[in-house]
């Protein structure tokens, strides 16, 4: 054990001085052992098994660990706070397995180091002398500046050890909810207070209202009913400065450059130095929970921001080219388009996205995770990261984006949307994406809400989406094994928000129209089998002026969430807002066994060109009305339907929910670009050509 305090060094030339005398001496002390232990240990298959990697804090001595089996020394650079130049310097020793390790007496809470690393080859032509943040790094200055040593449980807020996850039973049990921390407070008709605009607090601030005193922030997302609140990136990542003020507009970024994986991101946060982050993060989370909404995480292990010597690499840093994928030509794999591709099949990186989940789930405990680009993530490691947390949250919900991107592995080997199936891990259909508004890369192309029908794979491709049983966009269909593993949507933070799709697929349309197509996009979301997932705004018609990719677009008008809108389209909030609880009170939506499916639900054949009629038969999955008609006009006339029996309407063009808006006997009318749900407990007879699809 060290005592830190008695290698305080202050002087900027004695500090180089015994940092070079620690790299020589720690070379050829380590380099020795480190040739003795290579025989023992087999780098390719070697995975640690213990969870202290990192720094573990006690007030009496904080153990820090990190494994890099390669480094010829490691030293930690400890510092008083964010800031000071002056720093002690404490030697790490290693085991045969390429552990290194330091135990440092006394109370280190709110100390911040850095590791000093020698590795024994240059890294990118560069340099192989480093220092470094601590991949598992809780916690650190702004900016990734350095790593931050704090007591964990200092961080809980009062009530923390009673907080308890979202319990849902099934995933199709969810509605999400996608939003942007930023975006979802930071314009000045969100109400929320100013101090906390942009933050995690504002993320939760209570009593919060527009101008025209319409709800906004989390009493809105309780007024609508989502179960689930979905976070774009929320762990320190790369691009803009955390220092400044968010209102500013000098800075924006979705999140998608992930460098500390187990830090939340310091520019939500009210003093991203210190614990402010980590006490306002659980704060949220908690607020959440009070209202029985569930918190997602955006989560993307398939690269990283830097590589090499960047200044956003880490892992490189500390083992160079073992955490990322490489060609038969030693070059970085690059089928995420972002430069990198990070090596999950092998063991400590797997190890390490499994242990990130973990710490999630345990120190904040979110209820779920959305895997950015999941296709790239091998399937091993899915399970695993399913298994593992399962055991700390029987309920958590994991998805993730399942295209095929990978070109170095297998196909059979990742975790796309064809290899989803039969592990309650689901995928985001974009086959029902773009089946409903048209190609998401095309912006003029329509789908069936524009009256063009279903593009891929035809009606019967879309039947199968609405079923919960297809996705993909390619020639055959993709089968889905239980509607718990499709994500059905029609928007994403990707691509055009909903509105401009349509503004910019349907232009000669009146806007009325275009106002019941958005409704008919989400009305198929919401009733199809699956689990149901909404783009923030698209319930009140947001829109980002038609800027297809915004994640680094700083114009206030653009990715800001107008708050103002809702009142503006309040009919469209209802509509939204009554689809859901119709959802949620019928479980006939939400079956999740697909030959219960087959055995419930029933299409209409030979129907009038893009439309959908479907019966829900039998009280299916236990639900209290006996028959639900769902009807689906995709065209831009009104059609009159013959549906012999006498039915209860309770979604139209303009309202939805559960309660009876007016009676049908024998004939149904449906306005252009609208839907009409109904249901009956007598006898009833669909004269379109009716088709029982049992199998």
């Amino acid at each position: 054990m060290t005592n830190w305090r008695q290698l305080k060094l202050t002087d900027g030339l004695c500090i180089l001085l015994v940092w070079f005398i620690l790299i020589v001496a720690g070379g050829l002390a380590s380099g020795n052992a480190l040739g003795a232990s290579q025989e023992k240990l087999s780098l390719p298959m070697y995975r640690y098994p213990n969870e202290d990697l990192g720094a573990t804090c006690s007030p009496q001595a904080t153990t820090i660990k990190l494994w890099a089996p390669t480094a010829k020394s490691v030293s930690v650079a400890l510092f008083d706070d964010a800031a000071s130049p002056s720093f002690s310097s404490i030697l790490m020793t290693r085991d045969d397995n390429g552990i290194w390790s330091a135990k440092v007496s006394g109370n280190l809470d709110g100390k911040y180091y850095l590791y000093d690393i020698v590795l024994p080859e240059v890294v990118a032509g560069r340099s192989n002398i480093f220092r470094v943040n601590d991949p598992y790094a809780r916690g650190c200055s702004a900016n990734t500046g350095r790593t931050l040593i704090y007591d964990l449980a200092g961080t809980n807020p009062e009530g923390w050890n009673q907080d308890q996850f979202v319990g849902l039973k099934n995933n199709a049990d969810a509605i999400l909810y996608e939003v942007h921390v930023r975006d979802f407070s930071i314009g000045g008709s969100s109400g929320v207070s100013a101090a906390n605009r942009g933050k995690y607090t504002g993320m939760v601030e209570e009593g919060t209202k527009t101008p025209e005193g319409e709800k906004t922030g989390m009493d809105h997302l309780e007024e609508l009913g989502v179960t689930h609140v979905h976070l774009l990136p929320v762990f320190d990542y790369a691009g803009g400065d955390e220092r400044q003020k968010a209102d500013k507009y000098t800075w924006y970024n979705w999140g998608y450059g992930p460098v500390l994986f187990n830090t939340p991101e310091g520019s939500y946060a009210s003093d991203p130095d210190g614990t402010a982050r980590q006490k306002e993060f659980k704060r949220m989370v908690q607020a959440f929970h009070r209202r029985h909404i569930g918190v997602v995480l955006d989560v993307v292990f398939n690269h990283t921001a830097g590589t090499g010597s960047s200044r956003d690499s880490i892992f490189d840093k500390i083992y160079p080219r073992y955490f990322y994928r490489t060609d038969a030509s030693g070059k970085y794999a690059d089928g995420t388009f972002c430069g990198n591709e990070f090596a999950s099949e092998k063991p400590m990186a797997r190890k390490f996205i499994v242990d990130s989940i973990k710490y999630w789930l345990t120190e904040y405990h979110v209820d779920g995770f959305r895997f950015d680009l999941m296709g790239i993530v091998d399937r091993d490691t899915m399970l695993e990261v399913c298994r593992e947390a399962r055991k700390i949250n029987p309920n958590v919900i994991i998805y993730g984006e399942g295209w095929d991107m990978e070109y170095l592995l297998p196909p059979e080997k990742m975790m796309t949307q064809a290899n989803v199936s039969g592990t309650g891990i689901a995928a985001f259909n974009d086959g029902i994406r773009d089946n409903i508004k048209g190609d998401a890369g095309n912006d003029a192309a329509a789908g069936f809400v524009q009256g063009a029908g279903p593009r891929y794979g035809g009606m019967d491709r879309f039947q199968l989406n609405i079923k919960g049983q297809g996705t993909g966009k390619n020639s055959e269909n993709i089968a889905v094994h239980s509607p718990n593993e499709t994500i059905n949507y029609a928007s994403a933070h990707d691509d055009h928000c909903l509105w401009d799709k349509l503004l910019l697929s349907a232009t000669n349309v009146p806007e009325d129209l275009r106002v019941n197509m958005d409704k008919l996009a989400a009305g198929i979301v919401l009733t199809a089998q699956g689990v149901p997932f909404l783009h923030a705004g698209d319930e009140f018609l947001r829109s980002k002026k038609c800027v297809r990719n915004s994640y680094n677009d700083n114009d206030p008008r653009v990715n800001p969430i107008n708050w103002e809108l809702k009142a503006k389209h309040k009919e469209v909030f209802n509509f939204y807002q009554g689809m859901i609880a119709l959802r949620k009170a019928h479980p006939a939506f939400r079956m999740t066994d697909k030959a219960d499916v087959d055995k419930a639900l029933d299409f209409a054949n030979d129907t009038p060109d893009n439309l959908v009629e479907y019966v829900i038969r039998n009280n299916a999955n236990g639900d209290s009305w006996k028959n639900i008609l769902v009807i689906c006009n995709g065209a831009g006339q009104s059609r009159d339907l013959t549906v012999t029996g006498d039915w209860i309407i309770v979604a139209d063009d303009k309202r939805a929910g559960t309660e009876e808006l007016q009676s049908a006997k024998d004939k149904i009318h449906v306005e252009p670009f609208s839907l009409v749900i109904a249901h009956t407990d007598g006898p009833y007879r669909l004269d379109q050509n009716f088709r029982s699809d049992k199998k």
